[in-house]
């Protein structure tokens, strides 16, 4: 009898941790914010529907303030954030308090491996103080040849199926094949695609680009917030066998492609290791190569276990691909719909180019083409929201008061443990009041000239150009940089060879941990059509 009590008060009291935000007021109640839409799931729904960009800008411009309320599951309260004071706080100044939320964490590491994405805390501090130099300006610099060979290749692969008339092209896809060459050449030192096919054949290809698609299911979201329940479940060899055994088609076609991409890191990852134990080859110039030969140097106490070394390069694949491949996706879009800017950059790049690549500076220096890749980062952020967790009780500044639900102003929100805060990037980054009025038009000239007073002052946290696309601090983008170079040379090498024009096909970008443009708001599947033609320089001399 008494262990029926028990168990039955223990389910009483998991029940009532589950319902309790329901009948108890939280601090966070003074924050004006949406009605709930439902007891179960509050406005997530609304927040991460595919089609959620109408509820993003009412977020950002309905409640007059830059911080709002959002109503989670059964009752909890998350907060919407692109206030510059609080956003300092989130991600600089108090970092060891709010941080990536655990599950996205543990899930990430169990998915990928314990790259930088999977780790928390000090292992989380050693591998960004290993990884940061890797990504310096001159191994960039050393890198960019290795960059403009991919993109030959692109533009070979692309010239094969455009010959005298322009051809509609699933741009999308051939970012994204682009991408992963880039980053399995200059991350690995390793060729995956040539670029020369219709479709990419390699395993690791095909995992690469299918894992992004199957993680982010509701399904998968489920489970993997369960994944630190999931990890106390056993030994690994027992966790696989229950995976197998769980009956839906998803989860199987999600642990192929983890399989596929962890046994094809690590065999790269242990050959290259051994050559440079037996010192077969010197340093390469791929990132790997560094990173291994920085880690056998390193002091003891720095140095990376092999596991975490293996997981940096799925890490860096989902980090590098599918966001860089979006974003260069995006641009052409906006060139498309903006002729008359594709032409100007088209012949800032060719006066540039005089027959030969843009060397690495003199590509950072042209202005109209930066101009055009920071508009679109700013507007168009590929993460929307980034979030994450309080890990104890906090305080979070603002910048201006806020009118409270009650009618006083205040300069503080009381932030409890265990809260959500979500960076609310693409919200911050068109904030009319700092942006001032047109902060949602894609204008590329606004980095012709000295920024907005407003923007300067305000000191956003990002690690970049004044806006929060990379985020802030210590768990900023890495690769920025990275991602800057290759963005760059793969624009100018296709604007010097092609001109895009719209399709018929329409082009919908939908919401997502990672945004990606399908066809229709029906269809899941990543896509945009654009139509190529040849650029032929003596049909434009007038120009």
């Amino acid at each position: 009898m008494l262990a029926y009590l028990l168990v039955l008060g223990s389910a009483f009291w998991a029940i009532w941790q589950l319902v309790r935000p329901l009948f108890e007021r939280s601090p966070l109640d003074v924050v004006p914010g949406p009605p709930s839409k439902s007891i179960l799931s509050g406005n997530l729904e609304q927040l991460f529907d595919r089609d959620a960009w109408g509820f993003h800008d009412e977020l950002a411009q309905k409640y007059g303030a830059s911080v709002v309320k959002i109503h989670a599951v059964l009752g909890r309260k998350w907060l919407y954030v692109f206030d510059p004071a609080a956003l300092r706080s989130i991600v600089l100044k108090e970092q060891g308090t709010y941080d990536q939320i655990p599950w996205l964490i543990e899930s990430t590491r169990l998915l990928l491996g314990e790259g930088i994405l999977g780790v928390l805390g000090e292992a989380h501090r050693r591998q960004r103080k290993m990884l940061t130099p890797v990504f310096s300006e001159n191994n960039l610099r050393n890198l960019t040849p290795v960059f403009y060979e991919v993109a030959d290749r692109l533009v070979d692969g692309i010239s094969r199926r455009v010959t005298n008339n322009a051809q509609d092209l699933d741009m999308l896809d051939w970012m994204g094949r682009a991408a992963l060459e880039i980053f399995g050449q200059a991350g690995l030192g390793h060729s995956f695609d040539p670029l020369t096919s219709d479709d990419a054949s390699d395993p690791y290809t095909m995992a690469a680009k299918a894992y992004l698609p199957l993680s982010f299911t509701p399904l998968m979201v489920a489970m993997r917030q369960a994944s630190p329940l999931l990890t106390k479940l056993g030994p690994i060899w027992f966790r696989r066998w229950l995976v197998d055994r769980i009956p839906f088609k998803q989860v199987r076609e999600l642990k192929h492609v983890v399989d596929v991409l962890y046994d094809t890191s690590a065999r790269i990852i242990e050959g290259k290791k051994a050559a440079l134990e037996k010192g077969e080859i010197a340093v390469g110039k791929d990132i790997i190569s560094i990173l291994l030969k920085a880690n056998m140097s390193a002091k003891e106490e720095d140095r990376l276990p092999d596991e975490q070394i293996k997981g940096q390069m799925n890490i860096m694949l989902f980090a590098a691909t599918d966001t860089t491949s979006h974003m260069m996706a995006q641009a052409l879009q906006l060139l498309c719909e903006h002729p008359d800017i594709q032409e100007k950059v088209r012949q800032e790049i060719l006066a540039s180019r005089n027959g030969q690549h843009v060397a690495y500076d003199q590509l950072h220096a042209l202005p109209l083409l930066d101009a055009v890749c920071k508009e679109t980062l700013r507007l168009y952020p590929p993460t929307p929201i980034v979030l994450r967790e309080a890990f104890e009780d906090a305080s979070l500044p603002l910048s201006e008061p806020i009118c409270s639900s009650d009618g006083t102003m205040i300069d503080s929100i009381p932030i409890p443990k265990g809260t959500n805060v979500l960076v609310a990037v693409r919200a911050c980054n068109r904030h009319k009041a700092l942006w001032g009025d047109d902060a949602e038009e894609w204008k590329p000239e606004r980095w012709l000239k000295p920024l907005p007073k407003a923007v300067e002052n305000a000191s956003l946290p990002g690690v970049y150009s004044n806006m929060m696309t990379f985020v802030g601090g210590g768990r900023s983008c890495i690769g920025f940089k990275f991602a800057q170079i290759e963005m760059k040379v793969i624009l100018s090498t296709l604007l010097a060879n092609f001109t895009f024009a719209l399709s018929e096909k329409p082009i919908v970008w939908n919401v997502s941990a990672i945004t990606f443009p399908s066809v229709s708001k029906e269809s899941e599947k990543p896509e945009m059509w654009l139509k190529v033609g040849r650029y032929h320089e003596d049909e434009h001399s007038e120009v």
